[in-house]
Formats: C-alpha cells, sequence, structure tokens
C-alpha cells in the first residue's frame, strides 16, 4: 500500500492562503477583467515581526522570589487590498501570532490563524462612504480608540462605519451589534468570550478651520449585558480634542467626560461618574532634536470610599502603551485598585541619521484617588518613576528595527494598588528589554489605468 503524507493543519492553512493569493496574480485578474474606465489596484501586503523580550518586572512588580521571563514572539499577517476608482475598496488580512517553540514540529493541530480584517468599503456619495466588516477603529492620538498596534494580535471590531467629509468637516458614525453565534432563540451575549460589549454606537466629528489647527469631539454608547441576571448595562464617553501643529510646535489638549449606569436585578443601580483630561506639547529644537512635555489625569476612587459610584475614568479601547509608560502598569493588563491616575512626563527625540532615531521619556506617577496601607492608613500619592529608552533604525523601505530598554522605580504605595501582600517583597530592580524587526512589504499585484 502506498504511503499517504499528511500535512500539519498550520501548513495546509497558510499553504492554502499563499496559493489563493497566487491564484489571483496578474495573468488571472487579466483574463477576469470587467471592462472598465475607472483605475483598479490590487497590492498583497505581508507582514512578519518577531520580537525577543526579556521581563523583569512588567504589568506588575516581579517580586524577589520570582524569575524574570524571556521569549520571542512573531506576529504573522497576509491581506489583499483592492480599489476601484472612487467607488469600492475592500481589505483581506489574515494574522497568526505564534511563541517560538510554542508549537510542535510535527504539528497536528491549529487554531492560531484568524480572520483580522474583512471590510468592504462603498461610495455611496461624493461624499459618503459606508465601511462595512471587520476592520481597524482608529481616532485622534488613540486615547479611546485605538489600533494597538504594539500588541502582536492588535484590535479590531466588527461593524458599520458611515463616513461623510466635505470641505474641512469630517464625520464618522459607528454601529456595532455582537453576537457568540447563530442562535436559534434570545440574544443573551456573554462578553468574556468575545468583544468586550454587546453594542456600540458612537459618532465623531472634525472641524480643521487651517491645515496647522483642528478640533474633533466624539460621542460614544456602550451596552454590556450581565452574565448574571441579563440586564443591559450602559455607558457613554464624550470627548473633544484640540490638535494644533505648527513647524516646530505641536501641542495636543483633550478632555473626556463619561456617565452610565450598571443595572442589577439584587443590587441598586450603580451610577459611573468619571472623567480625564490630557495636555501635552513638542518643540523642534533644531532638525535633529525635539523635547515635548506633557500631563494626563484619569479620575479615580478612594480605596476606602464605599461608595457604588463609579468614578474611576476607563480609557476603553485605546492604545494605552502609547502613553502611559511602555512597561504597561496602568490601563492593560493588570488592575491598579481604580484609583486612577496622575502621569506627567518629559521626552526627547534624536534623529542621528536620516534612518536611526532614539527617543527618550521619563515619566511621574500617582494616584488620582486616595492609597490605603495594610495599617487602613493614608499612604503617599506617588507609584513611582519610569524611564523609556527606545530607538528605531530602517534597514529598508519595507524592514525596520526597534529595541528599547525601561525601568520603572516602584514606591511601597505601587505595592498596595498592585495587591502585594504585606510579607512579599518586590525585586529592587524592575525592567525590561525588548529588540524587535519589522518586515513588511507592499506588493503590487495588479494595477489598470484608467482610461
Amino acid at each position: 500500500m502506498q504511503d499517504q503524507i499528511n500535512f500539519p493543519p498550520r501548513l495546509s492553512n497558510f499553504g492554502l492562503l499563499i496559493t489563493f493569493f497566487l491564484l489571483i496574480g496578474p495573468s488571472n485578474i487579466v483574463q477576469a477583467q470587467q471592462p472598465s474606465a475607472e483605475k483598479e489596484v490590487l497590492k498583497l501586503n505581508i507582514q512578519l515581526r518577531p520580537r525577543a523580550e526579556l521581563r523583569n518586572g512588567v504589568f506588575t512588580p516581579l517580586l524577589i522570589t520570582q524569575d524574570p521571563a524571556s521569549f520571542i514572539s512573531q506576529r504573522n499577517r497576509i491581506g489583499l487590498t483592492y480599489q476601484r476608482g472612487n467607488k469600492i475598496s475592500l481589505g483581506l488580512q489574515f494574522q497568526s501570532v505564534n511563541v517560538w517553540g510554542k508549537d510542535p514540529q510535527v504539528q497536528q493541530t491549529s487554531t492560531d490563524i484568524n480572520l483580522y480584517q474583512a471590510w468592504a468599503q462603498v461610495y455611496l456619495h461624493n461624499n459618503l462612504q459606508l465601511k462595512i466588516g471587520r476592520q481597524i477603529l482608529s481616532y485622534d492620538d488613540e486615547r479611546i480608540l485605538g489600533a494597538l498596534d504594539w500588541n502582536n494580535s492588535g484590535r479590531k471590531h466588527d461593524a458599520a462605519l458611515f463616513r461623510y467629509q466635505k470641505g474641512k468637516f469630517k464625520t464618522d458614525i459607528a454601529l456595532a451589534y455582537n453576537q457568540n453565534s447563530e442562535r436559534l432563540n434570545g440574544t443573551f451575549y456573554n462578553d468574556s468570550l468575545s468583544q468586550p460589549y454587546k453594542s456600540m454606537e458612537f459618532a465623531w466629528i472634525q472641524y480643521s478651520p487651517t491645515n496647522d489647527l483642528s478640533f474633533s469631539a466624539i460621542a460614544m454608547n456602550l451596552d454590556k449585558q450581565s452574565r448574571t441576571d441579563s440586564l443591559l448595562s450602559h455607558q457613554q464617553t464624550l470627548g473633544w480634542n484640540t490638535n494644533l501643529k505648527k513647524k516646530k510646535f505641536s501641542a495636543i489638549a483633550s478632555l473626556y467626560y463619561q456617565d452610565g449606569r450598571t443595572n442589577s436585578k439584587t443590587k441598586a443601580v450603580q451610577r459611573t461618574s468619571a472623567w480625564m483630561g490630557s495636555l501635552s506639547g513638542n518643540y523642534a529644537l533644531s532638525k535633529k532634536i525635539s523635547a515635548g512635555l506633557g500631563s494626563d489625569y484619569l479620575s479615580g476612587k478612594d480605596m476606602d470610599n464605599r461608595s457604588s459610584t463609579v468614578s474611576s475614568f476607563n480609557p476603553l479601547f485605546g492604545t494605552h502603551h502609547k502613553f502611559y509608560g511602555h512597561m504597561d502598569y496602568f490601563y492593560v493588563s493588570s488592575p491598579h485598585k481604580n484609583v486612577g491616575l496622575w502621569d506627567s512626563y518629559i521626552n526627547t527625540s534624536y534623529k542621528s541619521s536620516a534612518n536611526t532615531t532614539y527617543q527618550l521619556a521619563l515619566h511621574h506617577f500617582e494616584a488620582a484617588g486616595k492609597i490605603i496601607n495594610y495599617r487602613n492608613k493614608k499612604a503617599g500619592s506617588v507609584l513611582g518613576h519610569e524611564i523609556d529608552l527606545s530607538f528605531q533604525h530602517q534597514l529598508l523601505n519595507d524592514v525596520k528595527l526597534t529595541g528599547g530598554y525601561s525601568q520603572i522605580f516602584n514606591t511601597n504605595s505601587m505595592r498596595y494598588v498592585k495587591s502585594i501582600s504585606e510579607n512579599q517583597k518586590m525585586k529592587p530592580a524592575q525592567n525590561w528589554i525588548w529588540l524587535s524587526i519589522n518586515i513588511q512589504p507592499e506588493i503590487l499585484l495588479y494595477e489598470k489605468s484608467a482610461h
């Protein structure tokens, strides 16, 4: 009997994807092309991004009984983008995120390939488009809605997005409604398994009176469903941004307010009232050197406050790694007792050559709410200080090398908000080292000029 070769599912899946992209290459597209007077473009996008990390106190302080972690993770993406004149555009992107060594050499099962983006944008009118499907939602400086590109998995939403632009005005209106599966009855949604909300609606508007100045506002509603009694809870976020960008100077000012209510059949209604403010500026000292400073305040709740009111601001789906220190102690994966945050920082950038840039940032972290120590007494508000040093070097047009070193200097108050018990001791040095190479070519598969 003849032996059969069984290919691992991971190889089969990626093989099918690559074969699909090759089969729809230039020769096949030409054959299937319909007569058109509009320009058409089809591109293949590939991204490979390995990243090596040494974690010695990332997200939360490492204890003296714990050893540092080291690993290499990798993002793998492949996708297509298509555009036909100003009538329609489409995007399709698959993604796999893996840690080197996680999978066996001869792999029998694979579940780590997923659909990262699948959207179509249809031009309904000269100024109005509809973008529908799985897509990235990124607005302003990504404080509330961001792509989360630092995370290997990124962030996406399933939504319908209406986009209107005319003159100096831009307006986006988004609608999202989520379910865990194609149900036969009921509409209960378990957000612990999928997207973190049952439904979302927001309107974003931007007005740019000049090329140097823009104003934007956002109004968002989120509905979440209780896994205990199925009741819906509602949260509204209102925000305003001002962005000024001159030749040597730039500044951003932001103000957000959150309201809402959490409903329950067994408990009193829980109200939300929280806010956030941010102000930052940057100045180019020369063609190579720039410096900046800023301060972010996110309201919190005193640790001894027993009120049911939620006064801790939630930055929701923003790219928090970008703002609150690279070691991600706040609003990423490890809670800090809902005491909020006051982050004041200075930064500088040095462009040593056309291809190489270095950045340095210093953060001062304080709690917005009162901190209580092990003796139920008020503790100091200062949580610690962080230094972030990073660089980026453009090796080729589509190949970039990046890396960095960060260290945080924690106070005793950080112990209290990170739930470290009294008999546990933090390591004196908490730091993080990383190095990454981003290979991201874009390949033109087909282009047809308008005629």
